[in-house]
C-alpha cells in the first residue's frame, strides 16, 4: 500500500520537473550547466521509480529485484548526464 502512494507522489514530482524544467523542493542548482536538461533527465528517473514502484504491487518482485532496478536508473541517469556534459 505503501508503494501505491510513493509512487503516486513520485509520478507527480516526475512529471512536474519535466514540465516545467526545473526540480521541485530544490532553490540552488550548484555546479550545474544546463539546469532544464538536468531537470528532465532527473524527472525522468523519478517518474520511472516511481512507475517501478506503482507496478511492483500488482507484479510480484522480490527486495532484490527493486534495488536492482531503481540503482540501474540511477546509474545509467547519471551517466546520461556525464554524456550530454550537463554537470
Amino acid at each position: 500500500m505503501i508503494g501505491l502512494i510513493l509512487g503516486n507522489i513520485m509520478v507527480v514530482l516526475g512529471v512536474f520537473s519535466i514540465i516545467k524544467g526545473k526540480l521541485p523542493l530544490i532553490k540552488r542548482y550548484n555546479g550545474v550547466k544546463n539546469i532544464k536538461l538536468h531537470s528532465r533527465i532527473e524527472g525522468t528517473a523519478i517518474l520511472l521509480v516511481g512507475i517501478m514502484l506503482i507496478f511492483q504491487c500488482f507484479i510480484s518482485l522480490g527486495n532484490v529485484e527493486i534495488v536492482i532496478i531503481i540503482l540501474s536508473i540511477c546509474i545509467f541517469s547519471l551517466i546520461l548526464e556525464i554524456a550530454l556534459k550537463v554537470i
